[in-house]
């Protein structure tokens, strides 16, 4: 933490998403396909993927339009 109480910087947050409730669903997908049969696994594996790609894809993106710091710091 800073002690500088004078130049306060805006709290970052990510910008909403599908891919966590994505991945999710992939997850629970292939816990039923281990339960029910390949089908499931293998649907659930390829919805996990795509979840994987698009946050992947997501915060590259929030990287590159990300403003630089000012002050030098690494956050």
């Amino acid at each position: 933490m800073s002690a500088h109480h004078g130049d306060e910087h805006p709290i970052h947050t990510p910008q909403p998403s599908f891919s966590p409730p994505l991945l999710a669903f992939g997850v629970m997908l292939i816990a039923f396909g281990v339960l029910l049969g390949p089908v499931f696994l293998v649907v659930g594996g390829v919805i996990f993927v795509i979840g994987i790609a698009t946050w992947l894809i997501d915060d590259a993106r929030a990287y590159a339009n990300a403003p630089e710091p000012t002050d030098g710091a690494h956050h």
